[in-house]
């Protein structure tokens, strides 16, 4: 096929905003023309033209663009630094002394890295009775594909070594089987976990404690990432807590300044009350 245009990715996003009331139009362009083309070569659809005729007359298809056109989560255990800090400095203290339990989101979830990691986490350390994990989803497809566990298995290598580095508890392949070509996440560790379909940030749970919103808003203009994060700030409790993406950062000259900076290696922020 031939590269996108810009009239048409913009046609692209104009069917689907007339027709399923979602709007990329504040999506970084870069990564949103990738996941387009290569949704078009993958389903065989050959050009723009035949895509928006699909997004029109097959509405079940729309599920599946918006599973091909999110970034999944390449690994598990991805920076290990930042999951060290949770087990022996962040869980150790917030967890201390609550009462009800500890509300945790983690949205924008398709491969359920993050989710898994999560709950790997909290399992080894014994924190998961006192936790209450929501997370979402813009997708069934990658919803159903997080509930049955399934995983790539090229992922697997890369997701140990990661799991090295943060020193768990055991090897991670435990917490996994392989069947032809797929692993095959222990589905126990998430079977207390909602997981929600929703567009983009909207419908949050309200007073988070934790929010993981790693490697997202890189995605997004910035326009895009300003209302997501006064959303994610909307849903967090007092004193709440995000953590963002190595390469992500709130910044504190920007329209938005809720959140301080607490660590800035990991990019954890807390949420400050605004007058």
């Amino acid at each position: 096929m031939n590269e996108l245009s810009i009239l048409e990715i913009r046609e692209i996003v104009q069917t689907v905003r007339d027709v399923y009331d979602y709007d990329f139009s504040n999506y970084a362009l870069t990564a949103f023309k990738s996941r387009l083309e290569r949704l078009i070569m993958k389903y065989n659809v050959h050009n723009a033209g035949n895509l928006n005729r699909k997004l029109k007359e097959e509405p079940d298809f729309f599920d599946t663009f918006l599973f091909e056109i999110s970034i999944p989560s390449t690994e598990m255990f991805r920076d290990p630094s930042v999951w060290r800090w949770l087990r022996e400095e962040f869980f150790p203290s917030a967890l201390n002394n609550i009462s009800g339990k500890f509300k945790i989101m983690v949205p924008f979830c398709v491969s359920g890295g993050e989710l898994y990691s999560l709950a790997i986490l909290l399992h080894e350390a014994g924190f998961e009775d006192n936790v209450q994990i929501y997370a979402s989803s813009m997708s069934n497809t990658a919803i159903d594909l997080i509930k049955t566990g399934q995983y790539d298995l090229k992922k697997t290598e890369v997701s140990e070594e990661n799991y090295k580095r943060y020193a768990g508890n055991r090897e991670l392949s435990k917490y996994y089987s392989i069947e032809r070509y797929f692993a095959f996440r222990d589905t126990s560790l998430i079977k207390d976990i909602e997981i929600k379909k929703v567009k983009a940030c909207d419908e949050l749970p309200q007073n988070i404690k934790l929010i993981l919103c790693r490697n997202n808003l890189i995605y997004f203009n910035p326009s895009l990432q300003d209302r997501i994060v006064r959303q994610l700030h909307n849903a967090l409790s007092v004193n709440g807590h995000l953590i963002l993406g190595i390469q992500e950062k709130i910044n504190s000259s920007g329209s938005f300044n809720g959140f301080d900076n607490i660590n800035e290696t990991e990019r954890v922020y807390m949420k400050k009350q605004l007058i």
